[in-house]
């Protein structure tokens, strides 16, 4: 009897110490099933399955999701999806989380080649899918594009490839102003590429090759290693020979390791700057060897660095936790907080009843603040894609300035410099410190300071007659006209069946200008005309207004956005017409903001530019 005794009360006392660790567990009936699915051996997959377990873990220590008066608990199912080797794997595993595992929704997809394969799945089973990992716009694209269908995609983290290359862009700026006013450089700086081979990174190099010329800095060439190279030595040598004074790097697999480690043997003195996923990971010193010190690259969570109040405590929480830094793809940690609230506002798992409540979703996250494009929202800020930009979700960069797994990453960026956006001047968060040239940089490119330049006068405007660019001219004996253009702009070839008759574009490929003779009764319909015949979609002219050319000839303008053939991206133009013997004569300049900011006073004067014989 003493000894039946012995054993309940031994019993009783080992479930009174589990009981409270577990939070009361749920009945099959009351769990809400959430699919993690990434490829797990990876850190970027590793800290998917973290990040979910750190929020499910909260919020069912609070007391789980009460729907209808009753309590239900997050439970979370692992799928490992080897996406970086077979995306045939990771549909399959997205079909057996559904169909096998009967989870609710599902969080994941790193690589863009296999996270297509399992949002089409997802959809098929009109599963709600939050990305986590992969950055490729077109994966929201899809909402605007058969909003029915694809409804059910949402982005969790990164935003997508535009507003990281936009990062990159002024991570890159930032390093080159410092280049420029610490070792005293002068004249262009140079640039070498290196992108891993992979659908994610074709636009960001199109992008970047475009964007490099029009930042003061030359493009000496672009590499694409695979994302699982083990071997970049030839590619790095051949960088080496050009001497750029910066490589900008596109890296989200393994090759960032070899990558860096790479950079470092061979001391190359070049400044390693923009996106190495592997770097983020507490390892990265270790698996580099130390030759990964002064990598810099857009980063997420650092040691110290308050994006929002949420950020210290997470990463604090995490690095007790897990013993490292998490990196971006942790971010299901805030994903799975916000599906709890989100089940709860709609009192649902219905995922056509939490979808209306997804896309109003405005809270703040470890990451910024997060909210949705609404879905008539024009791409690249794509419906359920997040909102990017100072206020909402901006990123940040960082940079391996001394060996220590924790502490020795440090956030660089945001930080204003000489040609930071205006919109983003001033952001600025607490921990937070300046990038560092690497010794060896300093040692190739530095030069003797010499006698302090004199700022040039600011040129007078042009008198009147004269143009505020070197003008270039094109004549069309044909039609008995000619148009003046920026000399700097290149004629560009024009093919296949079109109205357009000149073409001639910056070295960045924007601006440019378009010529076109189009059989039309109306301006609109010939400009529309025009641009259709070219491949153009998405005409919206959004003001027409009648107008004179410089002798008197009545013409119309009009400004206007469409997406030119092959862009992701809507273009904003200004356009002038002119009606001769039942044909119009159409001038559009045309501009991608992202690119090179919109300036109707100069795309105005070049189109006013047009003369008639």
């Amino acid at each position: 009897m003493k000894r039946f005794i012995f054993l309940s009360l031994t019993c009783l006392l080992v479930i009174a110490l589990v009981l409270p660790a577990c939070a009361a567990p749920p009945g099959p009936e009351n769990v809400i099933r959430i699919g993690i699915i990434g490829p797990m051996t990876f850190p970027q997959g590793e800290a998917q399955w973290r990040g979910a377990m750190m929020g499910r873990d909260e919020v069912n220590a609070a007391g789980g999701v009460t729907i209808g008066g009753e309590q239900y608990f997050i439970e979370l199912v692992q799928a490992e999806s080897n996406e970086i080797f077979s995306p045939a794997d990771a549909a399959t595993a997205m079909e057996r989380l559904i169909t096998v595992n009967k989870v609710d929704s599902v969080f994941g997809g790193f690589r863009t080649e296999a996270t297509f394969p399992m949002q089409e799945v997802a959809m098929d089973y009109k599963t709600l899918f939050t990305l986590y990992g992969a950055s490729t716009m077109a994966l929201c694209k899809q909402v605007a594009d058969d909003y029915d269908r694809y409804k059910y995609t949402f982005r969790g983290t990164p935003f997508n490839e535009y507003f990281l290359v936009n990062n990159d862009f002024m991570l890159i700026g930032m390093v080159a102003d410092r280049l420029r006013k610490e070792l005293n450089i002068r004249g262009n700086l140079k640039v070498a590429i290196i992108a891993e081979k992979l659908e994610w990174t074709e636009a960001m190099v199109a992008i970047a090759t475009a964007k490099l010329p029009a930042m003061g800095m030359d493009v000496v060439g672009a590499w694409r290693p695979s994302d699982t190279a083990t071997d970049v030595n030839a590619a790095l040598t051949a960088i080496a020979a050009e001497e750029p004074h910066i490589i900008f790097t596109i890296f989200s697999g393994p090759v960032g390791i070899t990558y860096a480690k790479t950079w470092g043997e061979l001391e190359i003195p070049a400044c390693s700057v923009g996106i190495n996923v592997e770097g983020q990971k507490s390892g990265f010193m270790e698996a580099t060897g130390g030759k990964g010190m002064y990598d810099c690259f857009l980063g997420a969570y650092m040691r110290g660095v308050a994006i929002t109040e949420k950020t210290i405590p997470f990463v604090e929480s995490y690095v007790e936790k897990y013993g490292v830094l998490p990196i971006y793809t942790a971010a299901t940690y805030d994903g799975i907080i916000n599906s709890a609230k989100h089940v709860e506002e709609a009192q649902s798992l219905d995922p056509d009843d939490l979808i209306p409540v997804i896309e109003k979703t405005d809270r703040i996250t470890t990451g910024g603040r997060v909210t949705f494009y609404p879905n008539d929202s024009e791409c690249p800020k794509c419906p359920h894609d997040l909102v990017y930009g100072p206020g909402y979700v901006t990123g940040t960069a960082a940079q391996w300035q001394d060996s220590d797994p924790i502490s020795g990453l440090k956030c660089v960026w945001p930080a204003d410099w000489e040609g930071m956006p205006e919109d983003w001047r001033g952001l600025h968060y607490e921990g937070t410190v300046d990038y560092v040239i690497p010794p060896r940089v300093v040692d190739k490119f530095w030069v003797e300071p010499t006698e302090k330049e004199v700022p040039p006068e600011k040129e007078a405007p042009p008198a009147e007659g004269e143009f505020s660019f070197e003008a270039a001219e094109y004549k069309n004996a044909d039609y008995g006209f000619s148009v003046k253009y920026p000399k700097s702009w290149a004629e560009q070839p024009v093919s296949g069946e079109t109205s357009t008759v000149f073409y001639a574009a910056a070295v960045a490929k924007v601006p440019a200008i378009t010529v076109a003779v189009e059989d039309s009764a109306t301006f609109a319909d010939a400009l529309t005309a025009a641009l259709e015949a070219g491949g153009g979609s998405g005409i919206n002219i959004d003001s027409e207004t009648e107008t004179t050319l410089a002798d008197g000839t009545p013409a119309t303008e009009a400004v206007l956005k469409y997406t030119p053939e092959g862009s992701p991206m809507p273009a904003d133009c200004f356009s002038l017409g002119v009606q001769k013997d039942d044909k119009w004569v159409i001038v559009t300049v045309i501009t991608v903001s992202l690119l090179y900011s919109y300036d109707e006073a100069l795309f105005s004067e070049i189109a006013h530019t047009l003369e008639f014989e």
